[in-house]
């Protein structure tokens, strides 16, 4: 197996930092999984509750997020690696970066007396004298997962969804719901083909709602010869979640330049997709809850 990846963009760096340090603060364990087109980084889901957060970063452009991208899995059949490894151990090895400029990121899969993620840097430094470019590496413990366990990471890509609305900024969702994870345990999210989402949180004595117009949506539906058989062509459709896991992705989301659409899947599910430059994305899917 082998596995090397580079990045030499400034603001990428600063996206794939922040990346990290987001799921840190969702989850301890971060699960890697290297395939020949794209990276994905994802948290283990939490038991039984449908609950998944992952970035998917195109690694087939050479302009793109990666300026060099090789690797090399189990087999020809089975062409992919999955690794764990801290969350927070993949942090303190890009922590760096969060202050400092650096000339490129170099990530390299190793085995050492054990296998490990290097992380390498090079940073320029000026004194009166010289220009110093020290190189800065760190080696993160990953445990490679074998084939038989793939499947305890398999993430619901081909989920249905019914309507997809842009979304305000996430500034402006941060606060409202930090205000409204104090007042119910779910909050409701509707949303319109009159371009119009509402969060309404509900509780025995008051019901406080707050309304977004003039916000794109459209069917979610992708029209193909199987259309007819799914006439579930609906104007409005919500969705009901916990309150604090929704408040907490916004608290801890914090990209440069991102795009946010919410898809609702009716009473069932809600997904948050955050586009951002390069041809990556975050995904986050919450199902829906005491939705009676």
């Amino acid at each position: 197996m082998k596995f090397r990846a580079v990045m030499n963009d400034g603001i990428n760096i600063k996206e794939f930092l922040n990346v990290i340090s987001t799921f840190s603060r969702m989850q301890k364990n971060l699960i890697i999984n290297v395939q020949p087109g794209k990276l994905l980084l994802q948290i283990e889901s939490e038991a039984c509750d449908g609950q998944y957060l992952w970035c998917e970063i195109d690694a087939t452009l050479r302009d793109g997020f990666f300026s060099e991208y090789l690797m090399d899995g189990i087999d020809t059949e089975h062409n992919q690696i999955y690794m764990t490894c801290l969350a927070a151990s993949f942090l303190r090895a890009l922590s760096y970066v969060r202050n400092n400029a650096v000339e490129y990121i170099k990530l390299k899969l190793i085995k050492t007396h054990m296998p490990c993620l290097a992380v390498e840097m090079s940073t320029t430094i000026t004194n009166e004298q010289d220009v110093l470019t020290p190189k800065i590496q760190h080696a993160i413990p990953v445990t490679v997962v074998p084939r038989s366990e793939w499947n305890q990471y398999d993430i619901p890509l081909e989920v249905e969804y019914d309507l997809s609305i842009a979304m305000p900024t996430g500034k402006s969702l941060r606060g409202l719901l930090d205000k409204k994870k104090n007042l119910a345990p779910t909050v409701t999210l509707y949303a319109t083909l009159n371009d119009e989402l509402s969060l309404v949180v509900e509780t025995e004595v008051v019901t406080v709602a707050s309304h977004y117009r003039n916000l794109k949506c459209v069917s979610a539906h992708k029209p193909g010869p199987d259309a007819d058989s799914n006439p579930t062509n609906l104007s409005e459709a919500c969705c009901r979640v916990d309150t604090k896991k929704l408040a907490a992705l916004f608290e801890t989301i914090n990209f440069y330049d991102v795009i946010m659409t919410a898809n609702i899947r009716h009473e069932q599910a809600l997904n948050i997709r955050f586009d951002m430059r390069q041809h990556a994305f975050v995904n986050y899917i919450l199902p829906a809850t005491n939705f009676e």
